[in-house]
């Protein structure tokens, strides 16, 4: 029987500065070869003596068997801590856990606000070089000083419909691209026949979903990345429930098919 809380060694072998409170983690765990994950699953990474917090996965499941990335903002007393390791560390990692993002078999929408594009990378990494889909980036930041995986989104705005949106610029450059979120809803015509994953702040969530059901999207097609304050990780201590699911075990990703018929997501 596996044991869901065993920890793995996680040796970090390289460090990637995103901006100046996020660094994404490059590690090897010690069954490296033998882990697999699915977009928008997570891991519980530690530190003894800081605890440990669940984490995206943010590389692509095809490298599963080489390393994984963890992108982490530097928030609270852990992940500042995370924050200071450098190649060669050890933390503890166990997992993955949760459902994630179903296959894409539609055009696909990526639709980001601060930092949600840390799961959804993921799901961009293992759907960007298909030829029998077309791909949508909508992506809100609060500045330019805050963006995440520059070089993959100049890779990505190359081959496909990438569009960016700030709520203040500090300069000159990003003038033209000042607003919300849901202002690039109202300016880009979406993919049609697209299946739509939005992550980011909560409060964005009421807002992005009332517009995308004004542009027809289906329900069924509108995936919603949740945070809840988790514990156990396999839906034990019910500090993460959904109505009758937990966001441990049953989400991150759920459906607003699912989400709609509770009263707290009938937007």
């Amino acid at each position: 029987m596996k044991n869901n809380y065993a920890y793995e060694l996680a040796r970090v072998i390289k460090v990637v500065r995103e901006n100046p409170i996020t660094n994404t983690l490059h590690l090897k765990l010690a069954n490296q070869k033998r882990f697999q994950f699915l977009p928008g699953q997570f891991v519980q990474i530690g530190i003894p003596g800081f605890g440990e917090c669940p984490i995206a996965i943010s590389s692509a499941p095809q490298d599963a068997g080489k390393f994984i990335c963890l992108t982490i903002r530097g928030v609270g007393e852990l992940t500042k801590k995370l924050l200071t390791l450098k190649a060669g560390d050890i933390a503890f990692v166990h997992g993955p856990y949760g459902n994630g993002y179903p296959a894409v078999e539609k055009n696909l929408i990526l639709i980001a606000g601060g930092c949600g594009f840390i799961p959804l990378v993921s799901v961009y990494e293992n759907n960007k070089n298909r030829k029998d889909i077309k791909i949508q980036i909508l992506m809100g930041c609060r500045n330019e000083n805050l963006l995440l995986f520059r070089k993959k989104m100049q890779q990505a705005q190359m081959k496909h419909d990438l569009n960016l949106i700030l709520e203040e610029t500090l300069s000159k450059s990003f003038a033209a691209q000042k607003g919300l979120i849901t202002d690039l809803l109202k300016k880009n015509k979406l993919l049609a026949n697209a299946t739509v994953f939005v992550c980011g702040p909560p409060a964005m969530y009421p807002a992005v979903v009332k517009k995308l059901l004004e542009l027809k999207v289906a329900p069924a097609d509108i995936y919603l990345t949740l945070e809840k304050r988790m514990h156990c990780g396999v839906g034990i201590c019910q500090h993460c429930a959904v109505g009758t699911k937990y966001v441990c075990k049953d989400g991150p990703i759920f459906s607003y098919e699912y989400l709609r018929t509770l009263s707290e997501y009938q937007y």
